[in-house]
């Protein structure tokens, strides 16, 4: 088989490998990132600690790019540790899609070249795309979830021999994948199950206690958490006591995010995933994968490897069914990455298994490796167009309103987690506003935030006992702040609606006032915010990124409640007719600007400062409330 492999040379390996790292490379964000990103961005800064469960090996390879690549933002530095384990994880996958091949005797030739046509299928994917060109953790577990499957399928392939060593290889690299992201590791379970159980029952328990032994050195990762708790920048959870440290890898904090727990119905969330596979992939590719599942069911020699990659496909896919939240959710596709793959490789057995039929006609083998070569280069242009963000600066604009431009010495009350990622990853390569103490709303219940919050500032430690015990923020705790210092709220739903009368627009926050808001603070102040909003959206132009759009329109969406319910109905019509601009046909937006009109038919337009109840259209619970009732952008 070793002989076999090497035809050839390095050629097809290379090829599999060069073309997805230069269509990351070519497309991968200078700026960071919406989503956590920002967080990413500053964990590598200085070995940091990501949200649960930490993501030790990421922080590790992060920091090693951010330090060691003398090119661009820090932001790009770690974007390009994600093109090159991308990268990598796609080699994995041509490696264990050309042994599968050979394995089905599509002959040496026809098997490389049907292994790179796989191998860009799933790294030229959307799903695969958008993970190789942001700071994100999925294209790191891609390449170990890959390199896992390709020892499988190495131990499966030279069955029976002997050698256990891929076995051993694969139980480090599980380990590894624990380390990162432990969810999606375990998904390995199943697939790799019965390749364990039939090296037991042939050598005894001594190859699973030695393969035990390999998963618990790649744990040794997470020895990372507690070395870093008190050293590092970002700390999320400070894992330095067994209680914290158990917190933070169990992921507790997101234990409630799956299955029935999920508003979405069942049916919906799988098609959601189906859809994504369609959009990805396409019909053809699909159905050459149920044509190349039943090809390799059906012959001895394939069986198992079939039914590995069988596996790999549906749990991954069920998985993330399972947790929801796939519409719209980049996020998602990166828990698809293997699922991408085992299909993609499924439908080049069936071109495999035409190859192996063709037999002496080796030149029309070959032409059919080429051709499907051709097909999935294809395919690149297209979701290049979709998953480049080789132009995106939206985060890189709208960091000036919300970190860059806030007033000296200000307290930023930030509901939105994905404004509390930009603003740790912008401050933590630029350092420009170490005068300003961001509260991160969404995160105070996480283990030693309120802790270190209150230790740099004390004079937060009323506000923030308030917050806990009430749940909420309080009026008396935020004007005594603000009689020293200015208090910047974020809009949100979680904002109760007895505080708007003491907060006016400023900038993209609302100011707390310590003796309250006037009507004219107010007027005053939306006058302003709505000045920078022309300036900001001129800069962006019509934004195309669909989490920028989504940002924007929750943005403007907010705004025009707390209008509205403040009675100034002409800057409330104001917000909608700017986020009509970016979802035209947005029920909330529709009703809520009918609900504006109807007031003022009513009045006979000789008011325009009655406020507006607007308890119907405070739909989830905040920006981060995956409800699905949410504005949704257009396109």
């Amino acid at each position: 088989m070793a002989e076999v492999r090497r035809e050839g040379g390095p050629g097809p390996a290379a090829l599999a490998v060069a073309v997805p790292f230069a269509a990351y490379l070519a497309t991968a964000s200078g700026h960071g990132y919406w989503l956590d990103g920002g967080e990413l961005v500053a964990q590598g800064v200085d070995f940091g600690i990501a949200h649960p469960p930490g993501h030790p090996l990421a922080g590790v390879i992060s920091t090693a790019f951010a330090w060691l690549v003398p090119l661009g933002t820090i932001a790009f530095r770690v974007a390009l540790a994600s093109a090159t384990l991308g990268a990598l994880a796609a080699f994995f996958t041509f490696r264990a899609a050309r042994r599968t091949f050979e394995v089905l005797g599509a002959g040496a030739a026809p098997a490389a070249l049907l292994a790179v046509a796989a191998a860009w299928l799933a790294a030229g994917s959307h799903a695969w795309w958008l993970q190789g060109v942001r700071p994100e953790v999925y294209a790191l577990q891609a390449a170990l979830v890959m390199y896992a499957l390709d020892r499988l399928v190495a131990l499966e392939a030279a069955w029976p021999a002997a050698d256990l060593r891929p076995l051993y290889a694969a139980s480090f690299a599980l380990g590894l994948a624990l380390a990162n992201h432990h969810f999606l590791a375990f998904l390995l379970l199943p697939a790799g199950a019965a390749t364990l159980a039939r090296r037991v029952r042939a050598r005894g328990p001594r190859p699973l206690a030695l393969a035990s032994g390999f998963v618990f050195a790649g744990l040794a990762a997470y020895v990372y958490l507690p070395l870093r708790a008190a050293r590092a920048t970002l700390a999320l959870g400070t894992p330095d006591t067994a209680a914290r440290f158990w917190w933070v890898v169990s992921a507790e904090a997101f234990q409630k995010n799956q299955g029935a727990a999920v508003p979405q119905p069942a049916g919906e969330r799988v098609m959601d995933v189906v859809v994504q596979l369609v959009e990805g992939l396409g019909m053809p590719v699909l159905g050459l994968a149920l044509v190349g599942t039943w090809a390799m069911l059906r012959r001895p020699a394939g069986r198992r490897l079939g039914v590995l990659w069988l596996l790999v496909a549906l749990v991954f896919v069920a998985a993330r069914a399972w947790l929801g939240f796939v519409r719209r959710n980049p996020d998602a596709l990166g828990y698809l990455m293997p699922a991408v793959a085992a299909l993609a490789i499924l439908a080049g057995a069936a071109l495999a298994s035409v190859a192996q039929l063709l037999g002496p006609r080796r030149r029309l083998a070959e032409a059919l490796a080429v051709l499907a070569l051709i097909g999935a280069g294809s395919q690149l242009p297209q979701h290049a167009e979709t998953a480049s963000l080789a132009g995106f600066r939206d985060t890189e604009l709208l960091d000036d309103p919300l970190r860059r431009e806030v007033p000296t010495d200000a307290v930023v009350l930030a509901h939105d987690p994905q404004t509390v990622f930009r603003w740790w990853g912008g401050e933590a390569q630029e350092h420009l506003r170490p005068d300003v103490t961001l509260v991160p709303v969404p995160f105070l219940g996480y283990p030693g935030m309120v802790e270190r919050l209150a230790e740099r500032d004390p004079d937060l430690r009323p506000m923030l006992r308030g917050a806990l015990l009430a749940g909420e923020l309080r009026q008396p705790d935020l004007q005594t702040l603000a009689g020293g210092r200015p208090v910047l709220v974020e809009n949100d739903l979680r904002v109760p609606t007895a505080l708007y009368d003491t907060l006016v627009p400023e900038g993209f926050y609302f100011r707390a006032l310590a003796d309250g808001a006037t009507d004219a603070d107010q007027a005053e102040g939306a006058e302003r915010q709505a000045r920078r909003w022309r300036e900001v959206m001129r800069l962006l132009g019509d934004p195309k990124d669909p989490e920028t759009r989504h940002r924007l329109l929750w943005h403007h969406y907010v705004d025009a409640l707390y209008f509205a319910e403040t009675g100034h109905r002409r800057f409330a019509r104001n917000s909608v007719a700017m986020g009509r601009k970016i979802a035209r046909q947005e029920r909330l937006l529709i009703a809520l600007e009918e609900a504006l009109q109807q007031g003022d038919a009513e009045e006979g337009d000789a008011e325009d400062d009655e406020p507006l109840d607007t308890t119907p259209f405070r739909v989830g619970e905040g920006s981060d409330a995956e409800t699905g009732d949410e504005p949704e952008p257009e396109g």
